[in-house]
């Protein structure tokens, strides 16, 4: 049987340090690195997003735990570098102006979020706690919004829930790797609908999407990934994860990955970017189900314009 080691996207935040760079042109730059590869703003990166599905998964995965990844600041790209660089003028923008940066101390890094609520952030849990303790306390945590000069209107957070999950397995454990921050105060943001889809209702989307903040780009700048939906590892421990080849990397963690209706005309959060897997192109998303969509909807207040739905079972 393969054994294979999972990796958490913590981002450590001594690891960036490049300065902020102006974009004043109209067009969306698709890797800083690269200035070759540019597209055009009329194309969004949603539909630039590759729909070719690339290696064939193995049969059988399993996600062996361990408390030494947090230790790693570990990227995942699989071929090229298909990541999008989004322009500052467009993160003002849904589903972009929803992505958010969680700072969580000098030691721990950063993640990302996404908001789900008008004072609420859906993240990872990971990012918080590493399965026996918190990595920082409340009182440091702040969640950043990127404004169109590049720079990040900050929010102190009133209040963080884990899983009970999360606490009781005592590892880090995939299947339960979700967080929600309450902020000290309303954002003034449009946020994104939450959803529970089983991976066989998440397929015909095709393709999933998430926007991040990642390390080994320059400091301050979002930036787009999308692959194909991806599978449920052959393991009976691990029911509720998607594990995909979309490109990502440290500061990652805690994306909201969301699907696309067919008309184009709403996202859905189905879940949020946990980690990958050592030795392998390959990452993991925590799936949200029913339960874990009523209990996100029981710390939110059950705001139905966030997805839940009042007086029925999820």
């Amino acid at each position: 049987m393969l054994r294979v080691t999972f990796i958490l996207l913590l981002s450590y935040s001594v690891v960036c340090r490049a300065s902020r760079a102006d974009y004043t042109t109209d067009k969306l730059q698709a890797d800083d690195e690269d200035p070759k590869k540019d597209v055009t703003k009329q194309s969004t990166p949603e539909e630039l997003s590759s729909h070719v599905a690339r290696d064939a998964p193995t049969n059988r995965e399993i996600i062996p735990i361990s408390h030494e990844i947090l230790k790693y600041k570990r990227k995942s790209i699989v071929g090229t570098d298909d990541r999008i660089r989004i322009k500052a003028a467009m993160t003002q923008n849904l589903p972009f102006s929803a992505v958010v940066k969680v700072k969580i101390s000098p030691s721990a890094g950063s993640c990302s979020g996404v908001l789900i609520g008008p004072r609420h952030v859906l993240s990872a849990a990971h990012c918080f706690h590493d399965g026996n303790a918190f990595l920082a306390p409340k009182r440091s945590l702040n969640v950043g919004v990127l404004q169109r000069n590049q720079r990040f209107t900050r929010y102190r957070v009133e209040e963080l829930f884990l899983p009970r999950a999360w606490h009781e397995a005592r590892v880090m454990n995939p299947e339960y790797d979700y967080a929600v921050l309450t902020l000290r105060r309303p954002h003034g943001r449009p946020f994104l609908r939450i959803k529970a889809l089983s991976m066989k209702n998440l397929l015909p989307f095709k393709t999933m999407h998430f926007a991040c903040f990642p390390n080994d780009k320059r400091e301050n700048t979002m930036w787009y990934s999308g692959c194909p939906v991806g599978w449920q590892p052959n393991s009976t421990a691990y029911r509720t994860v998607i594990m995909n080849k979309c490109d990502a990397a440290g500061g990652c963690s805690g994306a909201g990955v969301y699907v696309l209706s067919h008309g184009g005309q709403n996202r859905y959060v189905i879940g949020i970017l946990s980690g990958t897997v050592i030795h392998k192109s390959k990452n993991v998303v925590t799936r949200l189900t029913p339960k874990k969509v009523k209990e996100i909807c029981s710390w939110i207040g059950g705001l139905e314009k966030a997805g839940c739905r009042r007086n029925r079972t999820n």
